[in-house]
C-alpha cells in the first residue's frame, strides 16, 4: 500500500494574512465572505492573492502577507 499524504493540500501552497489596520476587514473571496479583525492572521491558500481586494490592502499595507511555516 503507498504512503498517502497526510494532507490534502501542499503546505507551501499556504500563506498566513495578517491584518495590519486598526479596523476588521471583510474579505470577499471566491469561497465566500471571510472577516479578518485587527490584528489577527489567518490562513489561506495563495490564490487568494490573487483576489483583488487582497492585493489592493496589501498595496495599502493594511494587509501582511507571509508564508505559513509548517510546525513539525
Amino acid at each position: 500500500m503507498p504512503n498517502k499524504s497526510p494532507f490534502t493540500w501542499k503546505p507551501t501552497d499556504i500563506v498566513e494574512v495578517t491584518n495590519a489596520s486598526p479596523e476588521n476587514i471583510l474579505l470577499e473571496l471566491d469561497s465566500g465572505s471571510l472577516r479578518l479583525d485587527a490584528g489577527r492572521s489567518l490562513r489561506l491558500t495563495a490564490s487568494a492573492l490573487e483576489q483583488q481586494q487582497l492585493t489592493a490592502l496589501v498595496n495599502q499595507g493594511k494587509v501582511k502577507v507571509q508564508p505559513y511555516k509548517l510546525r513539525k
